[in-house]
């Protein structure tokens, strides 16, 4: 009967471990949109994102975030680009669904959630990223 019960704890944690990067995104979100699979993203992006995500208090979608090299130069993503991903090079960028949320808030709590750089030229999306030096646009 225990033993019963610790296997399907297990499987379960195993299950929900896999499929979630943080408490609120699954590594679906973050995948290359071409469908190759590729979810190579920082973990230091993924606890910053978090932390957007509970000073948001709300659900965000995330449009772009990890982008393999091939999908990157077809989207036209410039060569460096915060986006593009390898297993040697993470993605730090993620393009936020501004929907039904105040744009400004989404900036300010992301500075305040530690993304360095911001793109707020954007009518649908804020991007954000975790690059080593702070840019705006």
């Amino acid at each position: 009967q225990w033993l019963g019960w610790w296997v399907w704890w297990w499987v379960w944690w195993w299950i929900l471990m896999n499929q979630y990067a943080s408490p609120h995104f699954k590594w679906s979100e973050f995948a290359c949109r071409c469908g190759c699979g590729c979810t190579f993203v920082s973990e230091q992006a993924i606890v910053k994102l978090e932390k957007l995500r509970v000073l948001l208090a709300a659900p965000m979608t995330i449009n772009s975030s990890c982008r393999c090299p091939i999908h990157n130069a077809k989207v036209g993503g410039a060569p460096l680009s915060q986006h593009r991903a390898t297993k040697s090079n993470p993605s730090t960028a993620f393009d936020i669904a501004i929907g039904n949320h105040d744009k400004q808030e989404i900036i300010e709590l992301a500075e305040l959630a530690g993304f360095r750089g911001i793109g707020t030229k954007y009518k649908t999306f804020v991007h954000v990223d975790d690059r080593p030096n702070r840019a705006r646009w």
